[in-house]
């Protein structure tokens, strides 16, 4: 059986693989010339420009190969912390696999590498252990509302009536309906050893699925999305497959543990909020819920003869509407999607209307709130 410290040491260098991938698949979100926005979090605050900004992605990844390979804990507070800096810098990376990423090397950081404290790295194990079955439990609850099944479920399945039959598809159709509410308690039964030889294989399969529909033999989309389901089978397995324990562990000094309390205020309590819409989606766990805020720009004939050609592509026209699809274009141009929030499509607004000369009657913001899942 494995040592809780060995595995700390493996959740390390997992999570830094997985990080690394998915900057790999998504280099435009981190540096290079392109036309959706930088939104930063301090106005006025835009960095580097491209080609400059090459030195971001640069640093990024030198952090990366020196943390893989180092067991010192000052370059993961470094990397920790320039990655917070590039958050700053452009919200739309605040990515729900960057932003975990970081999280759990910041609970890493708090283990103290001494094989002879077990209340040192048991608390900490404990804390990883808390935060990821989170994500699933919230991934849960996102995905408790009417556009799940209808929309991103039925999208995502598509790609299977080329093998089923309309009667197979139907039965898929009417499972999505308790996706939710199963995803909601496998995420519960990890945290209870006696659940987890049920929860385990489930997750598993879960993220083995969803990589198939997503992956080349379903729609071969998303790519950054494909190193993040990976690192989330091999954290299911090493935080929760065929765990030990220790017999010196005292569970009052979790108690005393800041990176217990860390987890429950980022994981737990401030996702809440998202529910009621008075916190970001994508640090809530809405991971493929079909509810997110929405956006189009609907531009007059006057802005879109201004656009340049290459963003034409992301417009459909018809006789009254000249509409942009804000998602698609940061999906196509990023390789991630933008994050689905207000201050996001106002600022990709203002951009348009800047590049076309016109203004706000010419470039309007059509905005669709997500349906509250509670209303507090």
């Amino acid at each position: 059986m494995m040592r809780i410290t060995e595995r700390l040491r493996l959740i390390k260098l997992t999570v830094l693989g997985g990080l690394l991938l998915s900057v790999l698949l998504s280099l435009n979100l981190w540096a290079g010339q392109r036309w959706f926005p930088k939104v930063p979090a301090i106005e006025g605050l835009y960095g580097l420009y491209a080609p400059y900004d090459f030195v971001y992605l640069a640093v990024l990844l030198l952090l990366i190969f020196v943390c893989f390979f180092s067991s010192a804990r000052a370059p993961v507070w470094i990397l920790i912390l320039f990655g917070a800096y590039l958050c700053i810098e452009d919200q739309n990376r605040l990515q729900p696999w960057f932003v975990n990423y970081l999280f759990i090397l910041l609970i890493l950081q708090f283990y103290k590498h001494r094989m002879d404290q077990p209340n040192n790295f048991t608390s900490v194990f404990i804390s990883l252990q808390v935060l990821v079955a989170l994500i699933y439990i919230y991934s849960g609850i996102q995905k408790l509302n009417p556009f799940f099944v209808t929309d991103t479920f039925t999208w995502m399945i598509d790609p299977l009536r080329s093998v089923l039959s309309d009667k197979q598809m139907s039965l898929f159709y009417r499972f999505g309906n308790v996706v939710p509410y199963i995803e909601l308690l496998t995420g519960i039964g990890l945290l209870f050893r006696p659940a987890r030889f049920i929860a385990l294989p489930l997750i598993i399969t879960m993220h083995v699925f969803i990589l198939l529909m997503l992956g080349p033999a379903g729609r071969s989309v998303n790519y950054v999305v494909w190193p993040w389901n990976l690192v989330m089978i091999v954290l299911c397995l090493l935080l929760y497959g065929n765990t030990p324990t220790d017999r010196f562990f005292d569970i009052s000094f979790l108690i005393k543990h800041l990176p217990f309390y860390m987890v429950l205020l980022v994981m737990l309590v401030l996702p809440f909020f998202s529910l009621n819409n008075k916190y970001d989606s994508y640090l809530s766990s809405s991971l493929y819920s079909g509810n997110t805020n929405g956006c189009k720009l609907i531009l007059s004939d006057t802005a879109y003869n201004r656009l340049p050609l290459y963003l034409r592509a992301f417009v459909t026209r018809d006789a009254d509407y000249n509409l942009l699809f804000v998602k698609h274009w940061a999906m196509t141009e990023l390789n991630a999607p933008c994050v689905p929030e207000h201050r996001i499509f106002e600022n990709v607004q203002k951009r348009v209307i800047l590049l076309t000369r016109t203004g706000p009657d010419d470039v309007k913001l059509d905005y669709t709130e997500r349906k509250k899942i509670l209303d507090f």
